[in-house]
């Protein structure tokens, strides 16, 4: 998919599964060297048709699976669908790994609802707590504990990590000086968006725009 991330097809759901965890175990011992922010695994899984309304083939299941990635504070996210197929080719085995987490249906039919919407704000400087919410069709403390449960964010920190996110794969791909990228993800002053990339990865943004210059 890019230079980060990898798109993967597998004919068993239990092999998709163990695979997972495989990854998972592993990646702990192979990535010390690599500091903080640069060391993050995040892997979705979920069934899907290939030919849907969308262009791409699968790209409800794509899209599902990159917004768990992206969302869930969990290292290794399942599907509710992955979860019952799961089962039904490993009676009586029981899934229990640290840092994995299935999601029920309501969770991902929220997770997609919010990610439509925050996908098409997330750099309006005015987005607010209250759009969300108007948006998502909940109350602050609904979205609040929905959030919390999904994410472990508030909506706000929710938004400002989703803006830095965007602001750290622009900034790698050399879109821009610190005041573009800033303005440009949605955060209405530089010195405050470098504070904020600073707490967040562990390194100033101009250090990490001059590491990743051509």
């Amino acid at each position: 998919m890019n230079n980060n991330s990898y798109l993967l097809s597998f004919k068993s759901v239990t092999n998709a599964v163990l695979c997972a965890l495989k990854i998972q175990n592993n990646f702990k011992y192979i990535t010390p060297k690599f500091d903080s922010y640069l060391r993050r695994l995040k892997i979705g899984i979920c069934i899907g048709s290939p030919v849907t309304d969308k262009e791409l083939i699968f790209q409800d299941a794509i899209n599902l699976s990159t917004f768990m990635c992206e969302v869930v504070k969990e290292q290794v996210v399942l599907s509710s669908e992955i979860k019952t197929v799961y089962d039904q080719e490993n009676q009586n085995a029981f899934l229990n790994s640290e840092g994995v987490r299935t999601l029920k249906s309501r969770e991902e039919k929220f997770l997609i609802k919010l990610m439509d919407f925050i996908n098409t704000r997330w750099n309006d400087p005015t987005l607010s707590n209250e759009d969300l919410c108007e948006n998502l069709g909940y109350s602050r403390s609904q979205v609040y504990r929905k959030l919390m449960n999904l994410t472990g964010k508030s909506p706000n920190a929710f938004i400002r990590d989703f803006r830095l996110h965007k602001a750290l794969k622009s900034l790698y791909d050399q879109k821009g000086n610190i005041s573009e990228v800033a303005y440009e993800s949605g955060f209405n002053s530089p010195a405050y968006f470098t504070r904020c990339f600073q707490d967040k990865y562990g390194i100033l943004p101009s250090k990490y725009l001059q590491q990743h210059a051509n």
